[in-house]
């Protein structure tokens, strides 16, 4: 065949494929991922809540088609400004809002985008078509943590330090209280918030050093550390007084403290976000209200390798953690 007219053949094709998919208005692009928003309820780095949050967040973009965009506590008002501002393909399909404080926010921002879907976590009664209101109570692994402070006492007397007051966090001083009851009906449970009405008791070690170091004088020797950041404040109390410990939360706190922290009751934030964004990515995201916990792996105890000779003794009070953990829930719905 003659050159030229191959040439010409070829250069011919290529224009009418070109024609055709400009026509078709398939000109090849990169495929952008979902986006996801995720908005902390505090500072990433808190070796708690926070840091447990990201990592669910660092497993689906490490395993899923996503690309996230991170959002702190103090960044949270920029949200509505960059909604509105974003272009169709740069919208997100998925905004997570990590903490009971987003729970005005997150209603209001779900209502103002019908198109985006929301997973509230730590927040209930705000579920709707395209929010879904997801509490991880921790009745049930606060309940064992008191089992736990009862079995290990030495001095007969414990306690528990609380960011702020709050219905969440009441969960934990009940089940720990209950907990430790059980073991002993008579034990002293002493308690205290970091700031009782402000969010900022999640962040304020100092004060929660204070709170602890007050406990250790008056004799308490087990601390339920359930303060977020401020936690770190505790463990640096039981660190400089002998003879006194820990029990950390939401993530396992150990090696915060490898000679002092017993265990820590986890709160599997890290699970309920990379399975939002699973469940959104596959179609399968609904709104509504969940509660989950202890009885489905939502919380648990996990211990330091140091003190795991407590896991015996502790783990035979699951079942009755679990079914206080159910009375609790049903006894908060009557009340509402």
């Amino acid at each position: 065949m003659d050159r030229k007219y191959l040439v010409f053949g070829i250069i011919g094709a290529a224009v009418l494929i070109l024609a055709a998919i400009v026509a078709a208005g398939t000109v090849p692009h990169e495929t952008v991922n979902p986006s996801v928003y995720i908005v902390y309820a505090s500072e990433k780095g808190d070796r708690s809540y926070t840091d447990s949050a990201y990592q669910g967040l660092l497993a689906a973009q490490k395993d899923l088609a996503v690309t996230p965009r991170e959002f702190t506590l103090a960044e949270s008002n920029t949200v509505p400004a960059v909604l509105a501002n974003a272009s169709v393909s740069e919208r997100p399909g998925l905004i997570i809002t990590i903490g009971f404080q987003y729970a005005n926010y997150t209603q209001q921002l779900a209502k103002a985008n019908p198109d985006i879907r929301f997973l509230a976590i730590d927040m209930s009664g705000i579920g709707s078509g395209n929010v879904r209101a997801y509490e991880i109570t921790s009745y049930g692994d606060s309940f064992l943590a008191g089992v736990l402070a009862a079995s290990a006492t030495k001095t007969g007397k414990v306690g528990v330090i609380m960011g702020m007051k709050t219905e969440l966090l009441d969960a934990f001083r009940q089940g720990y209280t209950d907990g430790a009851r059980a073991v002993n009906p008579s034990i002293p449970v002493d308690f205290a918030y970091v700031q009782q009405d402000s969010p900022d008791g999640f962040k304020d070690p100092e004060q929660a050093g204070r709170l602890a170091e007050a406990m250790y004088r008056n004799g308490t020797d087990v601390i339920y550390a359930c303060a977020g950041a401020s936690n770190l404040g505790m463990f640096a109390a039981a660190n400089t007084t002998p003879g006194r410990y820990a029990i950390g939360t939401d993530s396992d706190q150990s090696p915060l403290g490898p000679d002092f922290v017993l265990a820590s009751a986890i709160k599997r934030v890290d699970r309920v976000v990379y399975t939002g964004i699973e469940e959104y990515l596959y179609g399968s995201f609904a709104g509504g209200e969940k509660i989950t916990g202890l009885r489905d792996g939502a919380t648990g105890i996990v211990y330091n390798p140091k003190f795991a000779f407590y896991n015996e003794t502790v783990s035979a009070w699951e079942e009755k953690a679990e079914e206080g953990e159910a009375n609790y829930l049903a006894s908060r719905l009557l009340q509402m």
